[in-house]
């Protein structure tokens, strides 16, 4: 199979396309005919080696973290999808490797594609749509009149965010810029703010729970606006201590060294959060195919859009991933792969 590959750390050039052989499977698994896959921030980090510490990679490795297909192949131990069956899985962390015309992956990471959409729509869905989603249901909690906070609701994340939020009943404020409100609005944010002419600050008044979707020095403003009892949740921020043990294997030296490292460096921002009886943790989502399942129902029923960016050819990856690295793109970047849409 055509796959590509990551043979160093480093820069869009690091991505190379060749021959490979098809990935082992094992009882559990299934292989996968890969039709579009989905690109997202991480994947960048992923190729630049900034999680090289939590996941030592082996090179060359093929990346990759979400997908859309069509199953042609089941293990033994695989009664819930069958041959021919249209699936959308995400990867497991560790194992990436959907950023190829064929993906082998537990069958327990994958999920029936929703039937109203394309399978350039569907691969946007896995990564993004289940951060959103366990988010706003589990990290979050939010209830109906909860006054919550989206920082960045352009990005992909964010718009899955504002939408599941709206379905709950929350007041939505987000961040944006100007250009994106009208979408914003649409999709079910009560107010959106300009970023480039109206900061982040107490100005904004108190919210119940806060996502961000952003990161940077712009958390620690967060934790002020955060109301005595309430949450903020970031997957743009440094990962706080326990949050992303569950991603990778590793050796119990290398686990006490990460843990440690975290703990230091979110002390503060875990402290502000305890000073203003708040909460603060990072959200590293859990790849889920109960999670996949029910964001497909919100799809095929109507209550979840998904917004596509742009769509690029296998053989144009690079530009693919260079898109992704604007930070401008309005919905999801993907790559078709091939077969029928």
């Amino acid at each position: 199979m055509r796959a590509y590959e990551v043979t160093r750390f480093g820069g869009p050039e690091v991505l190379r396309l060749g021959e490979r052989t098809d990935p082992p499977a094992a009882a559990d698994d299934v292989t996968v005919d890969v039709r579009a896959v989905g690109l997202n921030p991480i994947d960048l980090l992923q190729r630049s080696g900034s999680l090289r510490f939590a996941n030592p990679p082996r090179f060359p490795f093929v990346p990759g973290n979400e997908f859309s297909g069509v199953v042609t192949a089941v293990g033994s131990k695989v009664t819930s999808v069958a041959v021919g069956d249209a699936v959308i899985g995400r990867t497991d962390k560790a194992r990436l490797g959907a950023l190829a015309e064929r993906v082998t992956i537990e069958a327990s990471l994958v999920a029936p594609m929703p039937r109203s959409v394309d399978f350039a729509s569907a691969a946007a869905v896995p990564l993004a749509g289940t951060t959103a989603l366990q988010g706003i249901r589990d990290a979050l909690s939010v209830r109906p009149g909860d006054r919550l906070l989206i920082t960045g609701g352009s990005g992909v994340v964010g718009m899955f965010a504002i939408q599941l939020a709206a379905r709950v009943g929350a007041h939505i404020v987000t961040t944006a810029s100007a250009a994106s409100e009208p979408l914003l609005r649409s999709l079910g944010a009560d107010e959106v703010l300009d970023y480039r002419s109206r900061p982040v600050d107490e100005s904004l008044g108190r919210f119940d729970k806060v996502f961000d979707l952003v990161g940077g020095a712009q958390t620690d403003t967060l934790l002020t606006l955060v109301s005595a009892g309430g949450r903020l949740v970031s997957v743009a921020s440094t990962p706080t201590p326990g949050s992303i043990r569950h991603d990778y294997t590793m050796s119990p030296l290398r686990a006490a060294a990460l843990e440690t490292v975290l703990w230091i460096a979110t002390f503060g921002k875990r402290r502000r959060a305890r000073k203003g009886k708040s909460t603060y943790r990072f959200l590293s989502m859990r790849p889920s195919s109960a999670d996949l399942k029910e964001l497909t129902a919100l799809i095929d029923s109507g209550h979840l859009e998904i917004m596509l960016d742009s769509t690029y050819d296998f053989e144009h990856a690079a530009d693919a991933f260079a898109r992704v690295e604007t930070r401008r793109a309005k919905g999801k970047v993907v790559v078709a792969v091939g077969g029928p849409a």
